[in-house]
Order: C-alpha cells, then sequence, then structure tokens
C-alpha cells in the first residue's frame, strides 16, 4: 500500500495499537491517537515519542487513513465522520498486514507465548547490537525497551493476532509459531479449523517455518512440503524452566533471521509486564500476576508454581477473559484451576464481547473439583476478597497467591501487594499502587493546607491532595480510592465552599491543570470547555469571539465543573441555560457525554454532576453581536456586582434565596449587618455574605451562619438553607 502520510488511531492505549503508534511515528508518519482509556505510563510513552495524544474522537488534522483496534466495532460512532468523508478505515492487523507486505518480517504466531517470546527476541537483538523494527504486545518489565520501534531498512518483528481473523492477511518471510492450542473459539469453530489457518499461513511463508519438534505444527509444516522448516527443542512437561520453550523459540527465530543468539544470557532478560511477575515477595509469602488465559496456559503457570515452591500453599485469583472461551473451554478450566488449594473466582471479563451467561464465570463451578467447588466463591468488591486472602501478618503458614487472567484483574492484583507492602495500611497502600500509575505531571501530595486554595481562607488540611494532568489520571486517582476505601471529593477554585478546621481524610481532587482550562470554538455558536476553565475566562473568551449569552458568567468566582455541579447563576441566569451537553466520569469508571436535555437540574444542583464528575462541556451560545457591545453588557454587570458585593475573603452568598423575600434582604431586615463571631462578620454590603478580616476559623464561619439562621427562624418562621458547600460534609451535620 502507499504510505500514508498521516493517520487516526481509534482505541490506541490497548497493547496492539500503542506499539503501532510508536511504529508509524517512527516511520515519520503523523500520527494522531485516541482512547477513551488510556493508562500510565503508555500515554506518556507516547507523548514523548512524538505521537499526538488528543482527548476527543476526531483528530486535528484530516487523516489520510483510520486504524482501528478490534475493541472499537465497524459500526462504532466514533467510525461516522470518516465513513461520511470516505476515508479508509482498516483493521488494526488488516493495515499491519498491508503496510509490511514488502518488508521482511518475521511473524510469531500461536494461541499463547507470543508476546514473551516476540519481546524476548528483540530484547536479544538488541544485546547484540542489531536493533530492529518490532511491534510486541505488551510492555517489558521496568519499561527498559518500548513496547514499538521502527528502524529503517531492518527486519520487522511482530506478533500476529489470530482472534480477528486479520492473520489471513499476512505473507511473512519467516513465520514462528509456537503452538496450535484451540482458542479463540467465536473465530474458529474447532482446533481444526486454527490448524486450517495456520496451514495458510505456511503456505504463504516466503523463508523459513520455526516450529516446535515433534508437534502439531511439524506435522502441519511439513505436509506442505515447504523448501525450509526448522524445529526447535519445547521443554519437557516435567521443567520448572517455564521460558526455556520461550528462549529455545527466540534463538531459532533469530538463527532464521541471520543472527547469532548463542552469546545472549538470557538469565538478564527482563520480562514482560503480566508475565510471571512478583509483585511482593517476603518469607511467608509471594504474590504474582501471569496473563495466563487459556486452559494449556493456566496448567503450564500453576504447574510451575507447584514445583518451584512445593512447601507454600497456592492460592489462586482466575478471571476468565470472554464469554466466548470461557463456555467453549469450561471444563478445561476447572480441570487445571484444580491444581489450586484455594480458588477465588472473579466475574468473566468480557472484553468486546457482550454480557452471555453462558461464558459467565459461574459456568466453571459445575466441573471444579469437589474440594473447590464447595468453598470457592465469585468475587466483585475487592475488599472482600482481600479480607478472604488475609494477611500475611495474620497468617500462621507460607501461601502463594497468583492472580490469574487477561481481564482487569491486575488492578486487584497491585492493590492487594501495596497492601502486603505497607503492612496494612491503607494510606501508604494508596501512595504505592499510584506510584508508577500517575503520569509525571499530575500533583499528588499529602497533608496539604486548603484555606488558601478557597475564596473565603478558612480551614485544616487534606490527608491527599492532587490535581491530575489529564481524564486518565483522574479516573486512575478515583480507581484508587474505590480499591483503598479512600473518601475523595472535588474542589474547584474553592468558592462557595466551606473547609472545615479538621480538614478533610481522604482525597482531594482539582482540575487545575491546563488540559482541564480548554476553551475552544468549535462552530459558529458553541464552545466546549474543560470543566476546570474559569468562569470569567469563558466569558471574556465567548466576548473575543462575539458570542452572546455567556456575560452573566462574569460575577460568578468559580469554574466550570463547580458551576455544573451546583447549577450556579446570577443576574437571573443559570448554568444550564447554556449547556449543551456534558463528558461525565461516572461512577462505574465509564466517560459519557449526557445531553443538557437528559440531566436532572434544579436550582443550585444537578444530579449528575453530584454523582459522577464534569469533564468537559459544549456550551451554546444564544448568537453573535458585536464583541464591544457585548463588553459593554459585561461591564454594567461587572459595576453591579462590585457595587453590591464584598471585596473581602468570602465564600459568596450564604444561604438559598426563599421564595417570598430574598436571603440578603431578610438578614438586612434584622438589623445583621455587621453581626460577628471572632474575625467572622456579616457584610455591611451584602447581607448573605459573611467576610473573614483576617484569620478567621472555619468553626467561628459556621457558628455564625448557625445563629443568623436561627435568628431568621425565630422572628420570620423561615428557616434558610445554606447554599456554600461544606468539604466533606452535610450541613445536617452542623445544623440540626
Amino acid at each position: 500500500m502507499k504510505s500514508p502520510k498521516t493517520v487516526f488511531l481509534l482505541g490506541a492505549g490497548g497493547m496492539g495499537m500503542a506499539p503501532l503508534a510508536l511504529y508509524l511515528n517512527g516511520a515519520g508518519i503523523r500520527v494522531e491517537a485516541f482512547d477513551d482509556h488510556f493508562v500510565e505510563p503508555v500515554r506518556t510513552q507516547l507523548l514523548e515519542s512524538g505521537v499526538e495524544v488528543i482527548d476527543e474522537p476526531l483528530p486535528r488534522n484530516p487523516p489520510d487513513c483510520v486504524i482501528r483496534s478490534s475493541a472499537i466495532d465497524k459500526e462504532s460512532e466514533y467510525l461516522k465522520p470518516f465513513l461520511k468523508r470516505r476515508v479508509p478505515i482498516f483493521r488494526r492487523g488488516d493495515f499491519v498486514a498491508r503496510f509490511t507486505a514488502h518488508r521482511k518480517v518475521l511473524a510469531v504466531v500461536g494461541s499463547h507465548g507470543k508476546t514473551t517470546t516476540a519481546g524476548m527476541l528483540v530484547w536479544a537483538l538488541e544485546e547484540i547490537g542489531h536493533p530492529v523494527s518490532y511491534l510486541v504486545g505488551g510492555r517489558f518489565e521496568k519499561d527498559t525497551i518500548l513496547p514499538g520501534q521502527f528502524i529503517r531498512d531492518s527486519w520487522v518483528v511482530l506478533e500476529v493476532d489470530e482472534s480477528d481473523g486479520s492473520i489471513d492477511g499476512f505473507s511473512p518471510s519467516v513465520t514462528l509459531a509456537l503452538n496450535s492450542d484451540w482458542d479463540h473459539v467465536d473465530q474458529y469453530s474447532a482446533g481444526e479449523s486454527f490448524e486450517e489457518t495456520l496451514k495458510n499461513l505456511f503456505t504463504r511463508t516466503s523463508h523459513e517455518i520455526v516450529v516446535p519438534r515433534k508437534s502439531k505444527l511439524q506435522e502441519i509444516a511439513e505436509s506442505i512440503d515447504h523448501d525450509s522448516v526448522t524445529c526447535f527443542y519445547p521443554r519437557s512437561e516435567e521443567s520448572a524452566d517455564f521460558l526455556s520453550t520461550n528462549q529455545a523459540a527466540a534463538f531459532a527465530a533469530g538463527k532464521s533471521m541471520g543472527f547469532d543468539l548463542s552469546e545472549v544470557d538470557f538469565n538478564l532478560f527482563p520480562g514482560m509486564k503480566r508475565r510471571q511477575s512478583v509483585l511482593f515477595e517476603s518469607e511467608s509469602r509471594i504474590v504474582m500476576e501471569d496473563y495466563a488465559h487459556h486452559p494449556t496456559e493456566v496448567r503450564s503457570f500453576l504447574s510451575q508454581r507447584r514445583i518451584l515452591q512445593p512447601e507454600h500453599f497456592l492460592r489462586v485469583i482466575f478471571q476468565p477473559h470472554r464469554f466466548s472461551r470461557t463456555e467453549k473451554l469450561a471444563k478445561l478450566f476447572a480441570e487445571e484451576l484444580s491444581l489450586a488449594d484455594d480458588l477465588y473466582l472473579l466475574p468473566t471479563y468480557g472484553a468486546f464481547e457482550k454480557f452471555d451467561p453462558a461464558g459467565a464465570v459461574e459456568a466453571l463451578t459445575g466441573y471444579l473439583a469437589p474440594r473447590l467447588r464447595k468453598e470457592t466463591v465469585v468475587f466483585d468488591d475487592f475488599t472482600d476478597l482481600r479480607s478472604a486472602l488475609g494477611s500475611s501478618l495474620e497468617s500462621s503458614k507460607k501461601d502463594q497467591i497468583v492472580f490469574v487472567g487477561a481481564g482487569d484483574l491486575e488492578r486487584w492484583a497491585h492493590a492487594f501487594a501495596a497492601f502486603e507492602k505497607t503492612n496494612g495500611n491503607k494510606h501508604d497502600a494508596f501512595s504505592c499502587f499510584l506510584a508508577d500509575r500517575l503520569s509525571p505531571t499530575t500533583i499528588l501530595r499529602a497533608n496539604i493546607p486548603l484555606g488558601s486554595k478557597t475564596t473565603m481562607k478558612v480551614g485544616g488540611s487534606a490527608r491527599w491532595y492532587a490535581e491530575p494532568a489529564h481524564s486518565e489520571d483522574l479516573r486512575m486517582l478515583v480507581d484508587a480510592c474505590e480499591l483503598f476505601g479512600i473518601p475523595r471529593v472535588m474542589m474547584g477554585r474553592g468558592s462557595n465552599l466551606i473547609v472545615p478546621d479538621q480538614g478533610y481524610g481522604g482525597l482531594v481532587l482539582r482540575l487545575k491543570g491546563s488540559f482541564w482550562k480548554e476553551i475552544s470554538l468549535r462552530s459558529d455558536n458553541n464552545l466546549i470547555v474543560g470543566a476546570g476553565a474559569r468562569l470569567q475566562e469563558i466569558c471574556r473568551y465567548a466576548c473575543k469571539n462575539g458570542l452572546v449569552g455567556f456575560e452573566f458568567l462574569e460575577g460568578i468566582p468559580g469554574t466550570l465543573g463547580g458551576a455544573l455541579r451546583m447549577n450556579a447563576g446570577a443576574m437571573g441566569w443559570e448554568t444550564f441555560d447554556l449547556v449543551e451537553w456534558v463528558s461525565f466520569l461516572l461512577p462505574d469508571g465509564s466517560i459519557r457525554k449526557i445531553p443538557g436535555t437528559d440531566l436532572t437540574v434544579g436550582y443550585r444542583y444537578c444530579r449528575e454532576a453530584y454523582e459522577g464528575i464534569a469533564l468537559r462541556a459544549k456550551l451554546r451560545a444564544e448568537g453573535r453581536s458585536d464583541h464591544r457591545a457585548i463588553r459593554t453588557a459585561i461591564d454594567k454587570l461587572a459595576s453591579k456586582r462590585r457595587s453590591t458585593q464584598p471585596r473581602e475573603s468570602s465564600a459568596g452568598c450564604i444561604f438559598r434565596n426563599p421564595e417570598e423575600t430574598p436571603a440578603g434582604k431578610l438578614i438586612d431586615q434584622l438589623g445583621l449587618k455587621g453581626e460577628r463571631e471572632g474575625s467572622a462578620v456579616v457584610s455591611n454590603l451584602h447581607a448573605n455574605f459573611i467576610v473573614n478580616e483576617g484569620g478567621a476559623t472555619a468553626e467561628e464561619v459556621i457558628s455564625l451562619i448557625k445563629r443568623v439562621r436561627e435568628r431568621v427562624r425565630e422572628t420570620r418562621g423561615l428557616l434558610l438553607e445554606p447554599e456554600v458547600g461544606i468539604l466533606g460534609k452535610d450541613w445536617n451535620e452542623y445544623l440540626s
């Protein structure tokens, strides 16, 4: 195919797509990459390599083609704008096959072991000074090598994925086939179907086929009478050296490429993430994770653990991967899991498959050995699982706890290991867990004073304070709070907020960086705005671009996120008068764009913004006007605000306005202007403001609020409700 100049990658955060982004960028192609669930350090690796990571599924530059992950359905809404413009769209595997068609390709294939073997091969070639181009489907331990690389006129080492059928488009120079176990049952109706696919690939292989000796693959390769078939010796079934087969395969593959790897010390290979990784080790306990998601892999890994640590009790946490695989191979999974002394199950990870009860994890339980069937439980809560496993400090016997599967159980594995490393201290474990999971520009600090971060200038410290650099880090911080039982709260600019003197015992999140402050004009009368953008900045930007309807924001000293949360308003206008849609991070970890008409909005309230976290919004203008006319309107509103609102430190209006009479007027009529509690004073300019004359405490402010509220109740029979929030607390704790 003709090499594109610009490409757009959809679903670029996965370990099939991210290496491709690195490879294409290295080839001099402009790459824009989007994923709604990037993780660190992959996102930073892409950025530092020159890939343009974007935050919406619309590239900034017209692409020559779009490459989608298999996880992105061909009917996805993401693809419709490109279909409309007739931009070519490729599945990842199909694109790679075309792009590498005229290059020297070594294809690594098989049901399992591809990532470790490919990683071992490219690492060994680096060791002898012969780096090659490659696409490896996983991260190296300690990220010593990036998962993708382009070197001109070199061999290309890549894993060829059989799961989506794109294997049929490859015609490699060398094929390294590791095994032919039946897998991806949605693609292949039986083991013979996959074997036929491999046979066809062998036929298209131009130079050499490399297969295990005395295997079904050798039979297949020899049946087609290929000119060159090389066999390597796999490990014996009794061997505890799990990596010996991969090493033998890598060595044979290197030889087929013309490289001698005999001097390489494979004992120095750093390994691949999630492949037999040791997360914690002490005299009495070892915690590991492995990506095994096929019965053969499960058997190999658990057998190895039995041999290496026979005196350790073997406790297995298993998460099936995909409903289709679990349904068809349930009996085999159960047989191999019988090697465990204790078994703990997690719900099936569906990947991009829809829920199918036939493939739910419960399908395994009926086939389990009787001793396991009775005790095995399915866990959907990390705290419950951790409690069931217990702490090594409490255990009287040695054990090895292994997390097995290819889904998202690695979160639980690393969280459990963090607890073990920190002797069960949840705050230390929280910090340990996040140590290498946040981008370098994210701020996470302990015991940070909050008073100076609010407009009221009162209050204590936060146990944890974070300014996430982007939505992926925000999601990681929220997820960590869930895992470690740490409360969290959002904080905007700190207006309309009182921080208690005792501070906050959890995590305070603040959307403060440049990512969150975006304000951009996307069409004639609409703005896309980040949740951390100040309302006054939105107002000024709209004025500069001649947009009408944003003027009232000038008088509200907060951010869009806070304004959405409480439907902030002024001069008869409210925030949701402007909203076209809002993008939220929801409690289940998903990001969803919700139209303004579908949101539950009331006076100083939006339910979705309380339950989730607003990320950005589309705001619509009423129309256009000359920016000078808009500026005049803004200046009039600003002048009115300055003449009626105090300039001292305050949290804005303290009470909501009753329907009958404004709260400020009620308080003024009772002669409460100037009423004080220490340095907290009812403003002489506007009675619904309490100002901090300097050195006030939160307790003084709250005491004054209670006194004013009680006086209004006694004399007028009205119960004023606070409009300001109190961080991490409910006003009922103070006013009841």
